[in-house]
């Protein structure tokens, strides 16, 4: 008799408790708290690389034509072969801004800069902050 009466007055309750939930709530916020920051500072990584490799290929282009011409001279300015980079050379920063630019123009987040004359050449990147270069390429001397 006792145990019909207890086992009707146990009813199974199914669910979470607003604790438990708000326990899970919790932990979500903490990890995304961490997980955020460090999601962008990959991103910011991900385009400086991208400006760096920029450099590499621009770089790779003025060095072809030194070696192809007879008097190992570089590119005047970025107008000379800005038409020999690839379809895919774009600023990673900002796809509507130049991803190559001559020296004396005003620094744009994730440009290359390029300044040269027949001796020599110096290129520079730029990331998020234009005060400060992310590499400066330079041609290196060789004793022969």
């Amino acid at each position: 008799m006792y145990g019909t009466i207890f086992a009707t007055h146990i009813s199974m309750k199914k669910g979470f408790t607003l604790i438990e939930l708000m326990i899970v709530v919790v932990i979500i916020g903490i990890l995304a708290a961490i997980g955020i920051p460090n999601y962008y500072k990959l991103v910011y990584k991900a385009k400086a690389a991208s400006v760096i490799s920029n450099m590499h290929t621009t770089q790779m282009t003025v060095e072809l034509k030194a070696t192809e011409s007879i008097y190992l001279t570089y590119f005047p300015n970025v107008e000379s072969f800005i038409d020999r980079l690839p379809p895919n050379f774009k600023n990673p920063f900002n796809n509507l801004s130049p991803a190559l630019q001559n020296a004396e123009e005003n620094n744009i987040e994730g440009v290359v800069e390029y300044e040269g004359d027949s001796s020599t050449y110096k290129i520079t990147g730029y990331g998020k902050n234009t005060d400060s270069t992310l590499l400066e390429l330079t041609p290196a001397t060789h004793l022969f």
